[in-house]
This record gives structure tokens, sequence and C-alpha cells, in this order.
């Protein structure tokens, strides 16, 4: 049951974290929301209004949340860029932080609800109008930037494609590996703590980037290199 200790609203915001995630936004109920908050109906009601503000104040919270523990490494990117610092190898740099930082995130058990509550949304879009997805994108968009720096390019357009890839695959690992929240987890018995997995899935999304970012850095050098001059002779 949620902490009394909170307040009503924090309490209302936390049990129904909880429910969505587990159960869904259509399957869960008022009701229900206030049973494991341990409030009433009219403290809902005099807090929210309605479940659908009560689902828009939940994942507000976790979108701030996120925003403001990933924003130190997007100013630094934002700063980097405009002093016309941010290629190459310092791209690379903040890149590694970028997803080390989110991988912290969606590691740390304290965010397990608000990872499946985004990989719901991800299949089944948002139940609520109105959130405030700019700052989500934000991630995106500085990672689609750090690799287009790196690369030396203005303008790739499978760095959109690749951002999302590497984003849903470290939420998605992370997910699976909470057996309380998703009940296919119970059948994905991972050999190694969470500490672990988290230092694998890390690894592996940055070794494999990493390799990936070179691969196209490198036939993007071939296809721009001049091709060899062929002398003609002419007949005498």
């Amino acid at each position: 049951m949620t902490d009394r200790h909170l307040s009503t609203r924090e309490r209302i915001l936390s049990a129904a974290e909880k429910l969505f995630a587990e159960k869904g936004y259509k399957e869960t109920t008022t009701r229900e929301i206030v049973r494991e908050a341990q409030a009433s109906l009219s403290s809902l009601q005099a807090h929210f209004q309605g479940k659908e503000n009560v689902y828009f104040e939940v994942r507000c919270r976790a979108i701030e949340e996120l925003y403001q523990f990933m924003r130190p490494s997007l100013d630094e990117v934002a700063y980097m860029d405009s002093r016309g610092l941010l290629h190459g190898e310092t791209a690379w740099n903040l890149l590694y932080e970028l997803l080390s930082k989110y991988a912290e995130w969606c590691f740390d058990p304290k965010n397990r609800h608000a990872i499946t509550l985004i990989g719901r949304e991800l299949l089944d879009g948002a139940p609520v109008q109105g959130l405030p997805e700019e700052k989500v994108e934000s991630s995106f968009a500085a990672m689609r930037l750090l690799c287009r720096r790196y690369m030396g390019v203005e303008e790739e357009d499978w760095t959109v494609l690749v951002g999302h890839t590497v984003f849903s695959i470290m939420m998605g690992m992370s997910r699976t590996s909470y057996r309380d929240t998703r009940p296919e987890a119970v059948h994905f018995k991972l050999p190694q703590s969470q500490e672990q997995v988290k230092y694998q899935v890390k690894n592996y999304i940055l070794l494999t980037l990493r390799a990936y970012l070179d691969i196209q850095k490198a036939a993007l050098q071939e296809n721009a290199a001049p091709s060899p001059r062929v002398d003609t002779i002419e007949p005498g």
C-alpha cells in the first residue's frame, strides 16, 4: 500500500502510477486508485476532477523527473554546439554520457512503473492528450545531433530511427527485468543482478552504436573521395 506519510495528492499519484502500469489506463478504475492510495473518491475529485487528469499528472511528473535528470547533459550538448566544438570524439563522449545517464534512469527501481507506462504508450499511444512531449523529444534530438556531429554530416534521416531504436531497446530490457510489473518477465529469468543487466545492456548498445557509426562514417568518406584519375593516351 502507499505510504501514509505522503500527502493525499502524492498518495493518489503514486497509487495511480502503479495501477496504470500493471493494468493499463482503461482497466484501472478510480475506486481502485483511491483504495490503493488509502484515500477517498471525493479527495480524488477534489485534486484531479477525474481519472484522465490523474493520468496526465502521473505522466507529466515522470517526464519532468527524466528531463531534469538528463538536463545537465542536454545543456552541455547545446553549449558545445554553440561554441562549434561538437565534433569527432567530443561528440562521441557526450553521446556516451547521454546514453549512460539514460541507462541509470531506466534501471533505477523507483522508475519501474513510469517505464512500463512509457512502454504501453509506445504500443497503444497515450490515452490522454497534451503531454509535454517536447521534453521527451529533447533527448532524441540531442542524440540525433551527436550522431551527425560525430560523423561530420549535417542531416541524416536514419539518425531518427537509430535514436528511437536505442532508447526503446534500453527501456525494454529494463522493463522486462522488473518482474513485478511485466507478467512475461516471470519466464524471463535473468541470471544476473539488476546492476549487472544494466552494465551489459548499456555496454552492448554503446559498442554496437559506435561500430555502426564508424561503418556509416567510413562509407560516407569513401563516397566523398575523388575518383582516381585515369590518363588517356591520344593516338599519334
